[in-house]
């Protein structure tokens, strides 16, 4: 049988690999900047799946604590880069 939540650990760990891919090719290409920004969007959305999981549980509170850190790398992201 199958966690309830095994969906958001699979997009979870797509969205940190996809990021950890990213990050990787941003190293090697500097030029572009905007392999930066899409890991960092790629991150908060990893964020956010957890904050699903967390909500899955009924953690509420670190479901939050998730969430507003997502929010905070995208709008520092967003800020920064633009």
């Amino acid at each position: 049988m199958r966690h309830p939540y095994e969906n958001y650990q699979r997009a979870q760990l797509g969205t940190i690999l996809l990021a950890l891919v990213l990050a990787v090719v941003a190293i090697f290409q500097l030029e572009h900047q905007w392999i930066i920004l899409l890991m960092f969007y790629v991150l908060a959305g990893s964020l956010v799946f957890d904050a699903l999981i967390e909500l899955k549980k009924q953690q509420r509170i670190y479901a939050i604590i998730q969430l507003l850190r997502a929010i905070i790398i995208f709008l520092f992201t967003t800020i920064l880069f633009f």
